[in-house]
Parts: structure tokens; sequence; C-alpha cells
């Protein structure tokens, strides 16, 4: 019996490259953890290696961003034809389960804890179910990860999640097309899961590594009593960590402090913009541009590294912002982010169904599923042509990501945290500085419908397919809007599956089976 766990990656950039800095997806320990101990069990995270296309697998279950279905459908496909079950979960399976089914032969809706246990149990017993709705989520039955599936394929295997969701309201954010909610998990349930990792992973990775731990929470400071407590049973322990938190977090000089004393060293943050009428059109009110350089220089000098990205409306932002971009960025003190995307309004989110109810559509006509990543623009500028936004976007990326900005940034940071003895704030920027490059291939239009396609591929022959019409079914691009830019109706269908406690189930039994009128092909 092996069962294979597959986290479905493409490379945004088409450059074809593996993704080894990105935060490691947690579902492959998760899902390990919520199986029987005594089976074997596999995990692809497809930012560090390639699957085996050799490999047999009895049960394979995937997971992939929205702009990545269209891997993880061909990826289902060619292992089905070697006789595996295939189960897809995720965000995008818990938005759209009526579009996903015909290419798996289950589909997860919801939390795994509610869906992974009750789908082995059925595989075994020659029942396999089409849908899986998950009841509640509980936080206090949430197993121990199996950080030995990610020994190799991490730079740092201990990590997983103290809580789960976010109870802010961003209109762009994928979180809140499935619903607000914020859980948090007892802590003597986290000290635990760190204890496991460290006894777990004592000979499979160098011992220092069993003193860094991640969290990779969509939020860790959801809950700012929580996260305090949370400090609080971290400090003894002396070990490294890193996650992610909204700018309220790093805003509260207490608080900062707070965590540098846990052993805070590195937080992703959305600064999302330095323009105050994008920040409230994403309904990030917990944002405040004024206050960035004061919170980046009091994480500084407290030892902890700040790790952001920058999002460009097209619909707000005109070709001024975008040039006095690389002002703000030395301003803030930042200099150089992770990436500078535009903000993309993704499938069944609050902003994907504001700009589908507009007349005339502000979607570019013929876009992609694929094209929806934020590399590649799928809304017509407000402020200024298509090609001229394009222009600007790339001369604004060369001027920032050049390796003088990248030095300086490098020349400012590292001293204050190498004087200091603290070498994994210094390592974790540096690393994010170096290999980050956001600049667009020569070969890029970056506009949707016309971008060049991912040079990912799954090794499907003729023999795979039954029909031609199998194969276009399989092969070809997922569309999202039609050739006037309207969207195409199977993608209004999407319902909040976290809408309330309460109604959880009704809300997914909705959402399944709500009728796709127009197919996504």
């Amino acid at each position: 019996m092996r069962v294979g766990i597959i986290s479905v990656y493409v490379d945004y950039h088409r450059r074809g490259r593996k993704n080894r800095a990105a935060l490691q997806p947690q579902i492959g320990p998760l899902i390990g953890g919520l199986l029987p101990a005594d089976i074997e069990i596999e995990y692809i995270n497809e930012a560090w290696r390639a699957p085996d296309w050799e490999r047999h697998y009895d049960l394979l279950f995937i997971s992939s961003m929205h702009s990545d279905f269209d891997r993880a459908r061909q990826i289902s496909h060619y292992w089905r034809r070697r006789g595996a079950r295939t189960v897809y979960g995720g965000a995008f399976a818990s938005s759209y389960p009526r579009l996903c089914q015909p290419y798996f032969d289950a589909i997860a809706v919801g939390d795994p804890e509610g869906t992974v246990p009750r789908i082995y149990q059925d595989f075994r017993a020659g029942r396999l179910e089409p849908l899986y709705a998950a009841a509640e989520y509980q936080a206090d039955a949430v197993p121990p990860p199996r950080f030995d599936l990610v020994a190799g394929q991490a730079p740092h295997a201990l990590c997983f999640e103290a809580t789960r969701g976010c109870p802010f309201q961003c209109e762009f954010c994928v979180l809140t097309g499935l619903g607000t909610r914020h859980h948090t998990r007892p802590l003597a349930s986290v000290l635990r899961d760190i204890r496991h990792g460290q006894t777990l992973l004592q000979d499979r990775v160098p011992r220092h590594h069993l003193r860094i731990v991640g969290f990779c929470d969509n939020n860790i400071g959801g809950d700012l009593n929580y996260l305090r407590r949370l400090c609080d049973v971290l400090t003894p322990l002396r070990l490294q960590w890193y996650g992610a938190a909204t700018f309220n977090v790093i805003s509260n000089p207490e608080l900062v402090s707070v965590l540098a004393r846990s052993g805070c060293r590195a937080l992703f943050v959305g600064l999302e913009s330095f323009n105050a009428a994008t920040i409230r059109d994403m309904c990030k009110h917990q944002n405040v541009t004024r206050k960035v350089r004061a919170a980046l220089d009091n994480c500084r000098s407290h030892g902890i590294v700040i790790i952001s990205g920058l999002m460009i409306s097209p619909l707000v932002d005109d070709l001024g912002y975008l040039l006095d971009i690389p002002r703000h960025l030395r301003e803030s003190g930042l200099h150089v982010p992770t990436f500078i995307c535009f903000e993309s309004p993704i499938p069944g989110t609050p902003h994907f169904h504001r700009l589908a109810r507009r007349h005339p559509s502000p979607f570019l006509p013929g876009a992609l599923l694929r094209d929806f990543t934020g590399y590649t623009l799928v809304v017509r500028p407000a402020h200024a042509p298509v090609d001229k936004f394009i222009d600007t976007y790339r001369a604004v990326v060369r001027s920032v990501y050049s390796a003088r900005n990248r030095a300086r940034k490098l020349a400012d940071d590292l001293p204050r945290f190498l004087r200091r003895g603290l070498w994994f704030p210094a390592l974790a920027d540096a690393v994010d500085v170096i290999l980050n490059d956001p600049q667009p291939l020569a070969g890029r239009t970056l506009v949707a419908g016309s971008d060049l396609a991912p040079p990912e591929s799954v090794p499907l022959t003729d023999r795979d397919f039954v029909s031609e019409a199998e194969r276009r079914r399989i092969i070809e691009p997922w569309r999202v809007t039609d050739e006037s830019g309207n969207v195409l109706d199977a993608w209004l269908g999407a319902a909040p599956v976290f809408a309330s406690r309460k109604a959880e189930r009704n809300e997914v039994e909705v959402s399944a089976a709500a009728p796709a009128a127009v197919s996504a092909t």
C-alpha cells in the first residue's frame, strides 16, 4: 500500500526553475499525520523536486494553487491511467468542487482533518465517494505532523501551524473567499509538535536545524493575545523561528519586543502598497502606510528581518505611482521586496466577484486560469493603456532589482544583524535578496491570453487518451474570460465554505450542487 502526496508547483516566472526558498507547504506532513503510521507515504513538494513518473501509487492526494490547476488535473490523469485513485483538496477544490470533480476520484472540501481519515477508510473499503465535506475544525484534534516526509525537501523541515485562517477580510485574498475564520491550537499541542519534530528529525537533518521552527500559519498574529501566550511558551526553548503576520503585529512596539525575546527572527508581512487609496480598495485596513518605516526599523533593531512584497492595482494605481515605487522602497528601508506583482482577482475571491459584476467588464479578453498568478495582467488598467502600463512595470522592476539596489539593501541590513551575532535573520535576508528575481523574461507579454505557457509538463502520451476530445479536456488550459473579457458563467458559482460555523455543511453542499453553465475549457 503506497500513498502519494503532491504539492503542485508551476514557476510563475516561466523559467522552469524550482523555488527552494519558498515557505514549505505544510499539507504533506499534515496529511501524513492523518494517515495510519504503518503505510508507505511519499511526499513530493514540486517546488523542491519533480515527481518520479515511474512511481506507482495506490492512492494519491494532490493540492495546488488556483492558477496551477491545469497541471494538477494532468498529474491526476497521468496516475489514474496507471491505476491510482486520486484526491484533490485545498482552496480551489473548496471554492469550485463541481468544476474539479470530473478530473479526480474524490474532492476534499474544507479542512483535511475532517476529510482525509474518512477518505482513506473509504478507499480501503472500496467505497470512495466523489465529494467529502469537512465538519467544523477541531483545533485540539490535529495530530503531530509527519515531519520526516519533508526531510531533504526543504531548508527547514520543522514547519507547521499554530493557528489557521485569518480574521481580516482583504478583498484579494483566497481566505476571504473561503470565509473569514481564525482558529488557535492549544499551546500544549504546539509544544508537543515541536518536541515530536525534533525527535523525528534528529538523525535526518543537521543538528542546528532542530532549533529552527517555521510557522506556516496564514497569519500567526490573527489573535494578539494568543500570540503573546505563544511567545511566552517559546521563550524558554531558545529557538529561532519564522512565520507570517499582518502589519498590525509589527507596528506594535511592545509586541515586537515580545516576539524578539521568544526567538522570532524573520516574518513575512504583506505591505502590498505605499498608495493609501490602493490599501483602502483592497480592504486591507490593518495596514498604515505612514507607519511602515518606523515598523521596519524597530523590527530590525530587535533582530527581526521583515520580508515583504508589493502588489500593483491596475484599477487604482497610475503610472506616477509605479514610477515612485523605488523611492518609496528606499524611504521605507525595505529597498528590495520579495516580489512586485499585479493585484490579481483570483476566482472565488470578493475582488474577483466585484469585478465580474462590472459592466463593461474590466477583465482582459481570453484570460486563462494560469494567468491569475499576479505576474500576468488580467485586468485592464484604468489610468493607462495596457502596453504603457506593462512597459512601466518592467522599468520599475529593473530598477528595484538591480545589482546595485540589492547590494544597498544588504549593506543596510546585514551589519545590524551580524554585529549582534544574529546569523539567522542575516541569512534569511541574504537568501531572499539574492535568490528572488521577478524580472520578466524577454519573451513574455505579461498580458492575459498571450503570455508564455508554463514550461512544466506531464509525460502524457497518446496511449493516455481514449479520444481527441479527452486529450483536449485534459491538456487545454482553462479559460476564465471570453473574447470580450466577460467572465464565463462557470466561475460565478463559488460560495464560501466557512461563512458560518453553523451553516458550514450547507454552504459546501450548495457550492457543490451549483451547475456549471459554461465549460471552463
